[in-house]
């Protein structure tokens, strides 16, 4: 390829040569002013062929600073580290295993029988960031959201974590509301009860806006970090009562309860 441009210029070149020879012969142009004119097009094939090595020199430098960059990256990392989440390492995950040809697989899990017994109430549940707090500090609110009102599993000490849901009652398929003299209470892990009121969402500020339950938990300064649990006590007028827990999943790599992270 490099061997046919060449042709081509040089063809392009002694094209030039002999039509300037000609212009020199009908117009009388000195041999003098044909050879500066040759030695012209000559430097400027040089000049050309110089900035298209630079310019692969240059491209063999970013080539080969990219891959030490990529190798200072990877020697970085500990061994058996597969990504960076944040500030956080995490190990990679382990593979499924992968039956042998002709083996019999592994039964999957079965579903205990409690699965299947009925429930007296369904809940669903947002736990929720909000922008103020009530614990203080040198007279100034701790840790607030910086959205309120905003789905999370993740807060911090000092944060004021709002819980709002509702309650679906599996023998009337109707929503638990506070006029059927319902009770319900949000225990923590520690032992804090907040009793949850029946209400407008913002305040009725909006129309529009769902009813539901809510109350609200502010999270000591001293709590320990790490998974935090919770329960819903439900209590009915004509006297039923059930506990609600949250399912959750806990892996070595995984745990889907709500954290306190600081």
């Amino acid at each position: 390829m490099k061997f046919g441009i060449r042709f081509k210029k040089s063809a392009v070149f002694g094209l030039l040569g002999t039509t300037l020879m000609l212009a020199s012969a009908c117009s009388g142009i000195s041999q003098a002013d044909l050879d500066a004119a040759k030695q012209q097009a000559t430097a400027a094939e040089q000049k050309t062929a110089a900035a298209q090595k630079d310019a692969a020199t240059k491209q063999q430098e970013l080539t080969a600073a990219q891959q030490k960059l990529a190798d200072a990256q990877k020697k970085a990392l500990p061994a058996g580290t597969s990504m960076l989440v944040g500030a956080k390492l995490m190990p990679p995950r382990t593979p499924a295993a992968t039956p042998v040809p002709g083996s019999t697989p592994a039964p999957r899990p079965t579903p205990p029988p409690s699965l299947y017994e009925p429930v007296p109430f369904v809940v669903y549940i947002e736990p929720l960031t909000s922008s103020h707090g009530n614990l203080k500090v040198s007279d100034k609110d701790v840790i607030a959201g910086s959205i309120a009102c905003t789905g999370s599993t993740v807060f911090k000490r000092g944060m004021n974590l709002v819980m709002r849901f509702e309650v679906f009652d599996t023998s009337t398929g109707k929503r638990l509301t506070d006029k059927d003299g319902a009770t319900i209470k949000l225990r923590m892990q520690n032992g804090d009860e907040k009793t949850a009121r029946f209400g407008q969402r913002a305040g009725g500020r909006n129309p529009t806006a769902p009813f539901m339950w809510v109350t609200q938990w502010d999270i000591p300064l001293n709590y320990p970090l790490g998974a935090l649990t919770y329960e819903l006590d439900i209590a009915t007028k004509d006297g039923r009562k059930y506990t609600w827990k949250p399912p959750f999943l806990i892996l070595p790599d995984e745990d889907t309860r709500l954290q306190v992270i600081e």
